[in-house]
């Protein structure tokens, strides 16, 4: 017999409301959820979770765990995420807030947004004087151990998450300043999390520094960054006026999201 899920009728409302259920038990698992767990609750048939399922996985929404049944979110919901963080994050008043920083320490400020184990730059203030990094893109997650930013994320992790985060990431280096092995970050990871401060010299590119303060939710929770580019030298000669001014920029636009 049908359950009342599947007695509501096939329309395509009713089909998009079935996904998108689909995709709130598979998100709301640590691990991810098998085709029987998701049937179970959202009280439909396996024939019909499974076609659900093979939806998403072909748009890529959902990723079949390797030789296990379980099914976890897939790069498709990163990517929303991502765009949401952004959007979320950018808003008029809190862009205002690094134009002001720019204008007060002459150099590009960054709004950076974390979700999961991905970084996207949300929102950069910068000018033809004071330029951003010629080579930055979106998407950090293979470079997260040489940026600023990326320690700040990297140092949320728990120990377990880290090493699972470590497995998947290699720490390639792209300076000869980069950390060199996991027990060097894994000391670098402390020192941000004692001082809520992170910091790289020539670990991201040569001749280049940057210092990053995190930007909290309102329920204390690290979801991304404000930070500044200089140069190596200029950070020497100003390291302490750059790191008030990230961290109250940080606090302020943590301020405007609670």
């Amino acid at each position: 017999m049908s359950t009342a899920m599947e007695q509501d009728g096939g329309s395509g409302t009713q089909a998009v409301e079935r996904l998108l259920k689909v995709l709130e038990v598979v998100g709301d698992s640590a691990h991810g959820a098998e085709v029987s767990t998701i049937a179970a609750a959202l009280g439909l048939s396996q024939s019909t979770t499974y076609r659900l399922v093979g939806v998403l996985q072909r748009q890529g929404y959902l990723l079949k765990r390797s030789q296990e049944p379980r099914y976890v979110l897939g790069r498709a919901v990163t990517v929303l995420g991502m765009a949401a963080n952004r959007q979320l994050l950018a808003m008029p008043a809190v862009c205002a807030v690094l134009a002001a920083t720019h204008d007060e320490i002459l150099a590009p400020v960054y709004l950076t947004a974390f979700h999961v184990d991905e970084i996207v730059v949300a929102h950069i203030a910068d000018s033809a004087e004071h330029p951003r990094i010629s080579q930055l893109h979106v998407g950090f997650a293979d470079a997260a151990h040489v940026t600023a930013f990326g320690k700040l994320m990297l140092a949320e992790k728990s120990r377990k998450q880290l090493d699972h985060y470590l497995d998947e990431h290699p720490m390639t280096p792209l300076t000869h300043h980069s950390p060199s092995s996991t027990s060097t970050l894994r000391d670098q990871l402390e020192q941000v999390r004692d001082n809520r401060i992170a910091v790289e010299v020539e670990e991201y590119m040569s001749r280049l520094a940057c210092i990053a303060a995190p930007v909290r939710s309102a329920r204390g929770h690290t979801i991304g960054a404000i930070s500044v580019s200089v140069s190596a030298d200029d950070f020497g000669s100003r390291a302490d006026i750059l790191e008030r001014a990230v961290r109250r920029t940080a606090l302020t636009v943590s301020s405007r999201l609670a």
